[in-house]
């Protein structure tokens, strides 16, 4: 053993500090775990508010450019309009 840690070990009379086991008592291990679950909750819930968002906008088209599509069928159904005209214009509401 070195001589030199002999010493600081012997000259060391309060070994866990000013405070007690270095700070950790029983409640401070009560808080760590307190701590670790609330910031798995606050990640948990951005990762689900992320993944919720990145659904929705793929689920289906809002119902007026649905309702769009429809008439512009109609139209076109009836001839109002050319093929290279009905083309171009879905194009746009796609």
């Amino acid at each position: 053993m070195n001589i030199g840690y002999a010493l600081a070990i012997a000259g060391d009379g309060d070994r866990w500090g000013h405070m007690g086991n270095d700070g950790w008592t029983g409640w401070m291990w009560l808080w760590g775990t307190l701590m670790t679950l609330f910031w798995v909750a606050v990640i948990g819930t951005a990762v689900w508010l992320v993944v919720r968002a990145a659904t929705q906008r793929r689920a289906e088209p809002p119902p007026e450019r649905e309702r769009a599509r429809e008439i512009l069928a109609e139209r076109y159904a009836r001839g109002e309009i050319s093929t290279e005209e009905y083309d171009e214009r879905l194009a746009k509401l796609r």
